[in-house]
């Protein structure tokens, strides 16, 4: 006969009670603990939560709802969003509402920042919100503070998302994180209103920017491009600040908030007058739309400036590959890209995407050409685009179309009877990226339809380049339908530990110094496209705090016309030249020394900071010497008593075997138990 649970049962009979495979003696014991609820059941209880049984699941949460004990906060929680029951869900929910807040919060606050379930994150992140609870908010700000493990810019991304997830009553404490002397506090809050957006964190964030480094300074101007079209009045205002550093920051910011800052853009460029306006010109580049084309052209054609014409061409360029289409003066944007061609260089800092817009503008170009000159012009500048935007970002699309115009254009020019097995080898490594993509199959033919026309042309010497181009284009572009606009190769990053993510994020931090050094040398001499370098160089690095940073072309480019500008012997520069090679090859540590190099050559003094650090380096490096030196007399020791060990060594091996009559030595030892005939006397005696 099945006896049921009573109150008078002890705790471990109970405990088995709950764990009966019969369900009636389960339903007893919950029915027991919810008129009788105890603390040390809890878990227990918990248990039953999981029971694949609704009811048992039910009246566990009814137990735990009158037991009211915190432990039972994320369990109860998780029952109530994601339960596939919904009168599991109802009751699990009733009976966390039982439970203290108070008490609660701290379980809230470890479900927010570990769990990856984003039902239950949510539903903590809207408990403490309606309850306003500031204290839970800045428990998991305290997450933010720098620890041992942690260099200065590390981001906290789980206490950053759960922030997010409470929303706008987090921005108050967040902004006093602003003032914190914790650099990696003050890193955290940026990235974390950024990611909230809320309008009032725009002038905390300005106001810190003035007296900011280099990196907290690249981390504002994210926070503010993320927020967005409120950012724009009083980001428009700090154009006109005395630093120029801070105006670039500002134009740099403006230009990615888009669309919506060109009208204030617009309206401040107007109101310079004849004052320098590069930092706004890039700006209206980078964000305008076709309504900035002719003012923009405009001073591209009047100014006198070497720097306004520059930062001009750089503008139009960004202006036409996004609004080619749409431009009110097509006359003007034809006529500015038949100059543009030799233009063209690395540094412009135009990006992979408007370069390979540009190319496919010259493509469309070419498609005009009335001439087998004027195509193959069209073409070449086409290619060098293609070849620009590989440099600044790899895509399997640009090096596609620089291959496929590439090879016509080659075919073209030559036809030596080596041409065309040169073509097919260079289509080997578009063959490889290929098989990295998801319509590898798809690439694959089309790959194989464009060899085909070249193979058509090749072998056809009256082959009419000019009148067959279209054709040829339209088998070309047919590759843009299973190839997105930024895919490439997909490559398996490499994962660092914990400690070499803190090494990481501390060499960067050293080296964003000396480039904050070297800017402020350039900004004194006037050297407006070397800090603009140096800038971008800055921003960069930065991308490396990921720890799977592994292309250094933008890096390298960017060096490369900083020392270009320098006026140093060619000796010198050539040397730098070879060292900047070496960067993809030996990473940030190439940087870095490149840098120290050029600070060398322009005789940039280095901050007290840098000072000290090299003081430290060098009491190091003499007390290693003198180390070594008291490390080399103690190795020579350690040879010659290692040389005497192996000669005694053998001895006693040539002995023991002239004793057992392996060997017969050439003497014999008078006076010795290794004389073989004194040893026998001994032995038959």
């Amino acid at each position: 006969m099945v006896e049921y649970p009573s109150a008078s049962w002890n705790q471990q009979r109970m405990q088995e009670a709950l764990k009966s495979p019969e369900l009636t003696v389960k339903m007893s014991a919950l029915r027991v603990l919810q008129e009788v609820p105890k603390d040390e059941y809890v878990q227990a209880l918990m248990n039953s939560l999981e029971d694949p049984d609704r009811l048992v699941r039910i009246n566990a949460a009814i137990a735990l709802g009158k037991i009211r004990n915190p432990q039972a906060t994320i369990p109860l929680i998780r029952h109530a969003v994601t339960d596939p029951d919904r009168e599991v869900q109802s009751y699990a929910l009733w009976a966390f509402r039982q439970i203290d807040y108070s008490m609660a919060s701290q379980q809230l606050i470890e479900l927010l920042t570990t769990s990856d379930n984003h039902p239950m994150i949510r539903f903590a992140a809207n408990e403490i919100r309606q309850k306003s609870d500031v204290k839970a908010i800045e428990g998991i700000i305290q997450r933010f503070h720098s620890r041992e493990a942690y260099a200065a810019y590390d981001l906290d991304v789980r206490a950053s998302g759960a922030l997010y997830e409470i929303g706008n009553i987090t921005v108050e404490p967040l902004v006093k994180c602003l003032d914190s002397e914790d650099v990696r506090v003050q890193v955290n809050a940026i990235y974390t209103l950024g990611k909230i957006g809320d309008n009032r964190a725009v002038l905390p964030l300005i106001s810190h920017i003035q007296n900011a480094g280099i990196e907290v300074r690249s981390r504002i101007s994210d926070a503010l491009i993320k927020i967005g079209d409120s950012a724009v009045p009083d980001l428009i205002k700090l154009l006109e600040h005395n630093d120029r550093d801070i105006k670039w920051i500002a134009a740099y910011t403006l230009g990615k908030i888009g669309p919506a800052a060109e009208p204030a853009l617009i309206a401040a460029l107007q109101a310079r007058g004849d004052k320098p306006s590069e930092d706004i010109i890039y700006a209206l580049g980078t964000a305008g739309t076709a309504d900035s084309f002719s003012l923009i052209h405009k001073i591209y054609q009047n100014t006198k400036d070497d720097s306004v014409k520059a930062w001009s061409t750089i503008s139009l360029s960004n202006l036409i590959a996004r609004n080619y289409d749409s431009l009110d003066s097509p006359e003007m944007a034809e006529e500015f890209l038949d100059s543009l061609g030799e233009q063209l260089k690395p540094h412009m800092t135009l990006d992979s995407e408007a370069l390979l817009r540009l190319g496919k503008i010259y493509v469309i170009r070419a498609l005009r050409s009335e001439t087998p000159d004027k195509l193959s012009q069209n073409i070449t500048i086409a290619v060098k685009c293609f070849d620009l935007s590989i440099i600044e970002g790899e895509t399997v699309l640009a090096k596609a179309y620089r291959l496929f115009y590439g090879s016509y254009l080659k075919l073209m020019t030559s036809r030596s009877a080596e041409i065309m097995g040169y073509v097919e080898r260079d289509f080997t490594d578009l063959k490889k990226d290929a098989e990295k993509t998801d319509n590898k199959k798809e690439i694959m033919i089309v790959i194989g339809d464009v060899l085909a026309v070249l193979r058509k042309a090749y072998a056809d010497r009256s082959y009419n380049f000019t009148g067959l181009f279209a054709e040829y284009v339209d088998t070309c572009v047919t590759i843009e339908r299973f190839i997105p606009l930024d895919e490439g190769p997909k490559e398996e990053a490499k994962k660092l530990s914990q400690k070499e993510i803190a090494k990481l994020h501390t060499d960067i931090e050293i080296v964003q110094k000396k480039i904050g050094t070297l800017i402020d040398q350039f900004g004194a001499s006037a050297d407006t496209e070397s800090a603009a370098q140096a800038l971008r160089l800055s921003t960069e690095l930065a991308k490396m705090d990921t720890g799977t940073y592994n292309d250094f072309r933008v890096v390298e480019s960017c060096l490369k016309t900083i020392v270009n500008h320098m006026k140093v012997p060619a000796e010198e520069k050539s040397d730098l030249h070879f060292k900047i090679l070496m960067i993809s090859k030996n990473g940030l540590s190439q940087v870095e020394a490149v840098i120290d190099q050029i600070s060398k050559s322009l005789n940039v003094k280095p901050s007290a900071e840098e000072e000290q650090k090299g003081a430290i380096e060098t009491k190091a490096t003499e007390a290693a010497t003198e180390d070594k030196e008291v490390n080399k007399k103690t190795s020579i020791l350690e040879y010659v008593a290692i040389v005497i060990l192996v000669l005694l060594i053998a001895a006693v091996l040539l002995l023991a075997l002239n004793k057992f009559g392996y060997i017969d030595l050439p003497y014999t030892f008078p006076i010795s138990w290794l004389n073989r005939d004194i040893a026998t006397l001994f032995l038959n005696a």
